[in-house]
Order: C-alpha cells, then structure tokens, then sequence
C-alpha cells in the first residue's frame, strides 16, 4: 500500500489562492481534496484546520464557507483586488455592483501603493501578438489593471466603447486616438477615438489562464 501524500503549508495556501484566481469563489471540502489529489476528506478537513489555527484562512458554517485571511498566504503581505468582469464584456469600473469576486494580491504587484487596481477575465484574441512584461494576453488570462483616466500613447489599455469593455493598445495619431489591436486574427479591427476620451486603466500585469500568480500545489 502507498503511503499518503503528504503537503506542506504552503502547497495548501498555493492551491486555495490558484483556486480562487481562477473560480472567484471558495472550494468545497470535496472540491479541495480533488485539488490536492489526497484520499479522503478527513485530510482536507485536517489540513484546514492547521490553516486555521494558524491564520491562513477563516472558516465558518457552510459548503464554501472559507476565505484566505489578509496577509496569510506564503507569508505576503496582501491586500484584496476585486475581479469585475470580463473583456470586452460590458461596465468594468469596479462599482460595488459589478464586483463577481475578490482575490488577495500580494502588495509588490500593487504600486504604486495610492493607486487602485481591478482583475480583468480576457476574452477573444484581439491582443493575442501583445505582450506586458513579456506575457502575451490570451483568451482566459487574467489582467491585473490600474485604474486610471488617463495613458501615455503606446500603453495596453482597458477602454469602455459603446458600453463594452476592450483591452487595446493605445496609438495616438493627429488630434484623434487609435484603439489598436495587436492579433493574429485579421477580424479584429482598430477603433478610432476622440482626443478626449478616457481610458478605465492600464494593463500592468498578466496571469497565464489565471495560474501564474500562485499555483496549484505541486507533487
């Protein structure tokens, strides 16, 4: 007989974290056990409550009645990014109405410190050839996005057009701005904007299918 599989802290806090960036919401017991790939609900009920006992996380009554604790996970200092939708998929400003779920982000990702930041869920291909710090931007990424109305010309932007979110590169030309995409699909076309228009924030970091930041615990 094989004997169990054993995990350290931190695998534990790494699967909790890559399963929120990538569901929005906790995991049930038996959820979390297929994640850890152990036997039995009994270790995952085990391993929670060593979590507990030591800050990690907070329990309460309920099938996903768990949430990571604010500086807990891998002994980071964090704070929560609320994750507002999809793009192109409608108002993605992170009104309280709009927020599907919230993530917690180590504070390193998140400068400067004043700003405001949202998650964004890309959909489509329309920035597919883009890349930011060397991450290209596909279908199912993530985007970490700092909130702000105004961009330098050449930045990766989250625009609102005609009520609808999109993640362009920003290009200026004579009095006007171009919403440029950069993509391997001749379909996705360039939108051409006034001088004045607002972005909704600047693309400052890629999550690779939502799993870059922290991943699923490891053999």
């Amino acid at each position: 007989m094989s004997r169990p599989r054993l995990l350290t802290k931190e695998q534990i806090v790494d699967a909790l974290n890559g399963w929120f960036i990538r569901n929005s919401v906790p995991p049930t017991v038996e959820e979390l056990r297929r994640l850890l790939r152990v036997g039995s609900t009994r270790t995952v009920l085990r391993y929670l409550h060593l979590l507990e006992e030591e800050g990690f996380i907070e329990r309460w009554t309920g099938a996903r009645g768990l949430r990571m604790r604010k500086g807990g996970a891998l002994g980071l200092e964090t704070q929560l990014v609320p994750i507002v939708g999809e793009a192109p998929a409608g108002q993605v400003m992170p009104a309280e109405q709009n927020i599907l779920g919230r993530i917690q982000m180590p504070k390193e990702f998140l400068k400067p410190p004043s700003a405001k930041f949202f998650l964004l869920r890309v959909r489509g291909d329309s920035m597919n050839r883009a890349k930011v710090e060397g991450q290209p931007i596909d279908d199912g990424d993530l985007v970490l996005v700092r909130q702000q109305e105004r961009a330098d010309a050449g930045k990766i932007v989250v625009a609102l057009v005609d009520g609808e979110a999109t993640i362009k590169k920003l290009v200026k030309g004579p009095g006007y701005y171009v919403l440029q995409p950069e993509s391997t699909n001749p379909k996705n076309r360039p939108i051409i904007i006034a001088q004045d228009f607002r972005v909704q924030g600047v693309v400052c970091r890629v999550f690779k299918r939502g799993g870059e930041l922290l991943q699923t615990a490891k053999e």
